[in-house]
């Protein structure tokens, strides 16, 4: 599937409402003989009891609080927005974190869904189907007019995913791709949102948040951040690979001397940029196989971001247990993954 248009008729006073969804179904491209893909629309209908689909959002959950979910939190809560969530069986970083951040905490799921106007999904790509799954099996007890906004790294495919989960508790649903890093100061974190049900979160006013709308199609705010991030985290992979190469085949510094003269910015981007990666990788490992997941539908290979997913396997491997916060300088990280390489390959000999 690619894209889910919505439309409403209210059915009277208690605002009971009656969506009716376009659902355009991606018909893979590569199963077409390398055709561009073809969109078909079907019909699909379920009533909801919903409150008034026009809600000024006063209450916003978050999954959940870690580095970008708490920036994000803080961020409105400084603009004055009731800001919640639940740290029942979240770590104790986690808990620190929403706390400093100006966090209320509720004692269950059950109580943050029946409190919120709307709720930020903000976790690792890979968990944020369940994370749907088990929010929609509380929905309709709980709050089935529900806006719930998806601001995770995932393929279009899987946000479609979860828009019709969402969608069928009975609860509303805003694509949402988060470009930059957690809102600290002005002008590093862009919100694209995409869907029919935009309109109340553009409202919002988050200090150094800059939200943007895509229009009115489920899928096109998760496609921009996957296009957008495998050229980032995509490049920083392809990096990792030359240079691990390069340092294993001892031509390292005739290779750096080289890029110095023909690209003379290139390795003080890297020298920035590679000691920050061993804390991250374990994070990008999922939003790189997202990235695979929306190349191939359109028919691409995926092999060069499964490949970015397993270069960060790799990284996450050597510094996972490492204690490291903050990675050290380059040519020690490339050392560590070197000798990670030389270890294996011997064990297996």
């Amino acid at each position: 599937m690619l894209l889910v248009e919505g439309l409403s008729t209210p059915l009277g006073p208690n605002s009971t409402t009656r969506y009716i969804y376009k659902v355009y179904i991606w018909e893979d491209a590569v199963a077409r003989g390398g055709q561009s893909p073809r969109f078909h629309s079907t019909p699909h209908t379920h009533k909801s009891n919903l409150r008034s689909r026009a809600v000024t959002i006063k209450t916003i959950a978050i999954i959940s609080p870690g580095d970008m979910g708490s920036g994000i939190g803080k961020a409105l809560v400084q603009e004055g927005y009731q800001v919640i969530t639940c740290s029942e069986g979240r770590s104790p970083l986690t808990k620190e974190l929403a706390q400093k951040a100006g966090f209320q905490d509720t004692p269950n799921l059950a109580t943050l869904l029946s409190q919120a106007d709307c709720l930020f999904s903000i976790v690792p790509p890979e968990s944020a189907l369940s994370v749907a799954q088990n929010i929609a099996g509380h929905i309709q007890s709980a709050n089935p007019g529900l806006l719930y906004v998806d601001c995770n790294a995932i393929a279009p495919q899987t946000t479609l995913k979860i828009a019709e989960i969402i969608g069928g508790a009975g609860a509303r649903y805003v694509d949402c791709g988060i470009i930059g890093s957690p809102p600290e100061r002005r002008g590093l974190t862009r919100v694209y949102l995409s869907g029919p049900d935009t309109s109340e979160v553009l409202e919002l006013h988050g200090q150094n948040i800059d939200f943007r709308n895509l229009g009115d199609q489920i899928g096109t705010a998760s496609a921009l951040k996957m296009c957008y991030a495998s050229q980032t985290k995509g490049t920083t992979a392809l990096w990792l690979h030359s240079l691990v190469t390069a340092q294993s085949l001892g031509v390292l510094d005739p290779l750096r001397k080289e890029w110095t003269s023909s690209h003379p910015t290139l390795w003080g981007r890297m020298e920035d940029n590679i000691p920050t990666v061993p804390h991250r990788a374990g994070r990008w490992i999922g939003e790189m196989k997202e990235i695979a997941l929306t190349m191939e539908g359109i028919g691409l290979t995926n092999d060069a971001f499964e490949g970015a997913a397993a270069m960060y396997e790799l990284v996450d491997a050597v510094f996972h247990q490492k204690g490291y916060s903050e990675g050290p300088p380059i040519l020690e990280v490339l050392s560590m993954i070197e000798h990670h390489l030389h270890d294996h390959h011997d064990h297996h000999e």
